[in-house]
Order: C-alpha cells, then structure tokens, then sequence
C-alpha cells in the first residue's frame, strides 16, 4: 500500500464507528439485536483510544483524521452528561428508587439505607413476599425499617411498593399493559403528581421474545402517558430499558430524563459491582431537575438512584431557604 492510503482501513474503521454512533437507531432490528446495540452504545466510545493507537503506530495522518470522526461524534452524543445544566435552589420532591432484588439477603440493610437518603417518595421494585404468609404481602423485614418514616404506603404486590410522605387519591391500579407496575395521584403541596412506579420485563439480549415482551410494555406505558392530562407526571422504576436504547424514545418524546441535567457523568446503574448500563430512570413532566445521583452500591445488584425536583414555574421564596 503507498504511504499516501497508509492507514486507510484504520480511517474506515473510525468512520464506520462514527457511522452507527449516529444511526443506530436507523438499523433494523431484527431479533432485538438493535435494541441490544443501542444498550452499548457508550461502549463503542473505546474504539477511539484503540483506533488511536493503531495511528499513532502507523504513523499515519489519514489514520488520525479517521479516528477524530468517532471521537467528535461520542463527545457531541455523551459529553452534556459530565456538564451540569441543572437548576439550583430549593427542592419540592426527593424520588429515590432501587431494584433490591429478590435474592437480597440483607433486607433490612438496604431498607435502612433506602430510609436514611430522606426520600418524599421511595419506589423499591423486587420486593419479596412474606416469606412465611407466601399471600401476596410484603416481606415484614423490609416494610418495618421504612414504614416508620413514612405515613402512606401502597405495597408491594407484584413486586413494587411505594413510600410517601403525602396522601394519595383513591386505590392505586396498575398500567394497563404493565403486569409489574402501580399508578396512583399524590396530593403534595404544591398539586397533584401523576405518580406511575414500573418494573417492565426483563432485557436478554440472546431472547428475541423476551425483549419484544419489554418493548410492548414500554409502548404500554408510553400510551398511559401520552393519555395522562395531568401537568406534573413522574415515572420511576426499573425500566430495563437503557439510555441509548431506541424504545426509551417513546417515553423521553413525552418526558424528560432526569440524569441529562445532574453533569455526573452516564449514571450506569447495573450490574452493581461495575454498572455498564442504566436501567433505573426517574422521567418527568412538570418538573424542573435539581440533582440526579446514582447512590453507593448496597447488597442489591442495582445501585440506587435520587432526583430532586422542584415544580417547574414555581419560584422559590425566603421560606424555602
């Protein structure tokens, strides 16, 4: 190869990479394998350093300007979350939301660690059963450590439970279309909050059936949504829908991602040990975002997440501070 095209394939790699950094979304997706792409999306951004190193090595300028594509892309995609658009005063609301897993052998810790962030409402998904009861109530040593701080409660069957420190209206119900969630409406001080807490079935890459059973349930939710006329709407749960992914789009159409705003970075939340990915999301309506935080590992293999929010339009006054 003459030293003019040295470097050529390199070049082509990094256009390529830049390629389905943009477009995605636009592949097909067969067999959930678009879905499964989306969801590592931020991982191609390792490709660059590889890449540049193979130009360095060659020593080649084509080589370089190839891999500067990819790199420019990635920065334009993901560098707004490492920089803070917040807002910054008071809060109205705390939401906090964990998957705590069923194979959770220390309830009572991640109950008490739940407890102490000071959430107004706490979502907790994988909830167990009375382990003794085996009736559809939930697991005691986990209610006893959060119910204390919290005067309502709707638990905890199928799976999702949640805690507040303010009154709802009527029963909750689940989403039509979503076995494993609760909606009901809070009555706070500053107004009703449309308030749907989800678990949505599970994510396997290699189970094609598996993941269109999640995305029927995301176009569930998203339809309850878009037909919901309440003004101030929060989503909170275990989505097992990444960031990137191209079905989260229908819910981020009609509601905003906390975690855009809070500049900490992509807020990978599973697996807990080495998140790769964020699965757990708090989506608003009505809101503006103050602090989005994925919290410290606990005996889940989800990491916890926190949002602040404040009702958007209100203006804090000397009392809030």
């Amino acid at each position: 190869m003459s030293t003019r095209f040295r470097g050529g394939l390199t070049a082509a790699a990094g256009a390529l990479t830049a390629l389905v950094l943009v477009g995605h979304r636009l592949l097909p997706n067969w067999r959930g394998m678009g879905n499964t792409l989306d969801s590592g999306l931020p991982w191609l951004g390792l490709a660059v350093p590889l890449l540049a190193l193979v130009a360095f090595a060659r020593r080649s300028w084509l080589a370089l300007a190839g891999v500067m594509v990819p790199a420019v892309m990635w920065a334009m995609m993901f560098g707004p979350a490492f920089v803070r658009t917040a807002a910054t005063g008071p809060r109205d609301l705390r939401v906090v939301h964990q998957n705590v897993s069923y194979a959770n052998d220390d309830l009572a810790a991640t109950a008490r660690a739940l407890r102490a962030t000071g959430a107004d409402i706490l979502v907790a998904v994988e909830v167990s059963d009375d382990p003794v009861l085996e009736n559809g109530t939930m697991d005691p040593v986990f209610a006893r450590e959060i119910d204390p701080g919290y005067p309502y409660r709707f638990p905890g069957n199928p799976g999702v439970a949640v805690w507040s420190r303010y009154p709802f209206d009527g029963l909750p119900r689940p989403v039509p279309g979503v076995p494993r969630s609760q909606h009901a409406v809070l009555r706070t001080p500053q107004g009703e909050v449309s308030l749907y807490a989800v678990h949505l079935a599970s994510f396997r890459p290699a189970q094609p059936s598996v993941i269109a059973n999640r995305n029927a349930e995301v176009k569930a939710l998203a339809r309850a949504v878009q037909e919901d006329p309440s003004p101030r709407i929060i989503v909170v749960g275990d989505l097992n829908t990444a960031t990137t992914d191209r079905e989260l789009g229908r819910l981020t159409a009609l509601l905003s991602p906390v975690s855009e705003k809070a500049g900490t970075g992509l807020q990978f939340t599973w697996p807990a040990v080495l998140p790769a990915v964020r699965l757990d999301h708090v989506l608003t309506r009505g809101f503006t975002t103050l602090d989005s935080r994925v919290l410290p590992m606990s005996i889940s293999d989800h990491r916890a997440i926190l949002a602040d929010l404040r009702v958007s339009g209100r203006r804090a006054s000397r009392r809030d501070g």
